[in-house]
This record gives structure tokens, sequence and C-alpha cells, in this order.
């Protein structure tokens, strides 16, 4: 296995970090563990399996928290954007994860490592920072209490614009059991609650650099096959993702019935008959420029701007998920409204899919 991962040798190359002492570690692991265990996901599902005891208090020190990437993170492949957290989760207690897209994983393979695992529980808040290979955890109380886009302006100001952050707002700090980790102002590891596992141990955010390159196996097949698979962006529903985002979806779901309605009690045309309100077309008419991922040729995302009125409001494109969450779920084809409810998620830490569904309980 030559490509693809950051250690020597073709290992992938992961830190450990013990929050509650400092101390800091490298390890790699070989081909024979990274091809049965595949991509982040499946290293993680190892390390943790091996290493973590039954029973441990999810927002205890004993908790394992892991921001992993995937051999394809930070190469040519198309999509290979991403990255996963895991964990034990809060609001389950069994198994956490929860993945984002954005320029943070490959920014933490640009800055020397495939994946990070912490352990323990600072006494104050900290964030980690990496600036190629070179890891060291600094002081957060700064940053305590901040939201999330201001940490990462914050954080940018101090440590340079290709800087790249994954971080908590006060959902997160306060332990909320549906907070999440945000990255690029608005791209979110969302579900398990593993914001509040960063908010236990005191931290707040994980701040990559460095423009260390990934090893390919054939640097030009690579490309090559971008180059062939990439013309497929262009048909079917990547051609739906390309001109909306996953919002093409909103209207459709509600009218079939796939996304539920009134707090899950109804669903179909005439539980949300305004479905179009807050689908395709009706958000694009909202988005002020188009954003991608990193070298991402689909470009599902969008740069929202309310101009005017009680919803004004600049951010991320809500993604059909959130749509549904506020718009079907809570009987509300308010798109503006939507926008800005998305961004205060952002903002908060909170996975919009679980913080909407609360509100429609609470609506019922």
């Amino acid at each position: 296995m030559a490509g693809g991962y950051m250690g020597k040798g073709g290992t992938a190359k992961v830190l450990f970090v013990d929050l509650s002492n400092g101390d800091m570690k490298e390890e790699t692991f070989g081909e024979d563990i990274l091809r049965k265990f595949l991509g982040g996901y499946g290293l993680a599902a190892k390390i943790m399996y091996d290493r973590q005891k039954p029973g441990v208090d999810p927002l205890g020190p004993e908790n394992m928290l892991g921001f992993l990437t995937g051999p394809l993170t930070g190469t040519p492949a198309i999509i290979g954007s991403r990255y996963v957290v895991v964990g034990k989760s809060p609001l389950t207690g069994t198994w956490g994860d929860a993945n984002s897209g954005g320029y943070f994983g490959p920014a933490l393979k640009f800055a020397g490592y495939d994946g990070v695992f912490f352990t323990g529980m600072s006494e104050k808040p900290v964030y980690l920072l990496i600036e190629s290979g070179k890891p060291q955890l600094m002081d957060a109380d700064w940053l305590w209490g901040k939201d999330c886009v201001d940490t990462e302006d914050l954080l940018k100001e101090k440590h340079g614009d290709k800087t790249n952050i994954a971080c908590i707002g006060p959902a997160g700090e306060k332990l909320s059991l549906i907070s999440g980790v945000i990255n690029d102002k608005g791209r979110a590891a969302a579900r398990s609650g593993l914001g509040a596992v960063m908010g236990s141990k005191k931290l707040k955010a994980v701040a990559v650099k460095g423009d260390i390159k990934v090893p390919l196996a054939d640097e030009e097949g690579t490309r090559e096959l971008r180059r062939k698979w990439a013309k497929g962006v262009n048909v079917g529903f990547a051609e739906v993702l390309k001109q909306y985002g996953t919002a093409g979806i909103t209207a459709a779901s509600s009218e079939s019935g796939d996304s539920p309605a009134k707090n899950w009690s109804d669903a179909g045309s005439e539980a949300f008959p305004n479905s179009a309100a807050i689908s395709d077309d009706a958000v694009i008419e909202l988005q002020e420029r188009k954003w991608a991922c990193w070298q991402c040729p689909i470009a599902c995302g969008g740069h929202m701007k309310v101009v005017e009125g009680p919803f004004a409001v600049e951010g991320h494109k809500p993604e059909y998920e959130t749509l549904a969450a506020y718009g079907t779920m809570c009987l509300n084809d308010n798109l503006e409204s939507i926008v800005k409810i998305n961004d205060i998620c952002n903002r908060a830490g909170l996975d919009t899919i679980s913080a909407g569904c609360s509100v429609a309980f609470a609506i019922e």
C-alpha cells in the first residue's frame, strides 16, 4: 500500500493526545490493519475497540474522541474532502460517529497526520494546533464562549488564513447532547452528540495547517481517473446536486412522504402543500454564490444572503435535512426563517436535524 497515508512506507500516522497531562505520541498502523479496516471510519473502530474499556462515561475522561481521514482524503479522488469524528455517544450510549466535508479533512493530512485521538480531560480550555507535523496544545480561555464562526475567524487571525479549524460552539461547551463539530463556518460533523464529548474534555478546537503532500502510488493514473469520472457530475442525481445541492430533493421528498411532517404524525403533499417554497428554485433565489468543498467538482454548497427583515442573515445554504426538520416537521414554509435558523445552529454548534425535531416536538 504505497499511497494515501501519511506515515512512512504507506502506514497511517495517528497522533494520540492525553488532555489530562498534555502528553502526545505518534503511532503508525500498517497494511495488515489498513486493508482489514478500511478508511478513517474503519481504522477508528479498530483503535477504539482495542483500547477503550466497555462501560465508560461518554462525558468522562476515559472516552476516546477521534478525528480521522481516509486514504482518498486530500488526493485527486472526487469528493476526497471528508473526515469523520468518532467516540462513544453521550446521546445513545453506544458507538457515535459524524462526518463532514469542507477543507478540514484534507488540511489535517497536509499537516502530517491521518488522524488524531484525544483522551483525558483538560483542567482548562485548550485547542490543538498542528503545523506541518508539529503539534502543540494551546490555551483557549480567550475562545471559550465564542460561537463557531467567531472562533474560526479568531484562530485564522492568530495563525493565518491557511489554518483550517474544527471547533465547538456554546452548545458543545454546555454539553448539549445534540451538539456537533463545525468546520468552515457551517459544515457540520453533527450527529451523535460528539460536540459534547469535545466540550467535556475542554477541547475548543483542532487547528491544522501545512503543505505536506499526500503520497500517491500512481499520481498520473489517479489524475486520469479523476478526469474520467468527473464527467459523471453532469448527469443524473449528481446534476441535481450540482444545480441545487441537497435542497433539490426537498419538495419531492415531502410530496412523496419520504420526509415526515408535523412531528412525524403526518406526511405527503396534503400534510405540507407548499413544499416548493423551501426547495430547489426557491432556495437558489436566496443563494448569493456557490460553495464547494476542497477540490469538489459538484459544489453542492452555497452562500446564502437574506438582505432585510427579521431573518436577515448571511451563511451556508441549508441542506435537505435542515429544510425538512425546520420545514415539513414544523409545518413551516418560510424559507428565510430556515436560513436564519440554520446559521444560528451552525454558530452554536448544534445538529440541525436533532434541533429541528426537538422544536417540532415542542410545537406539538
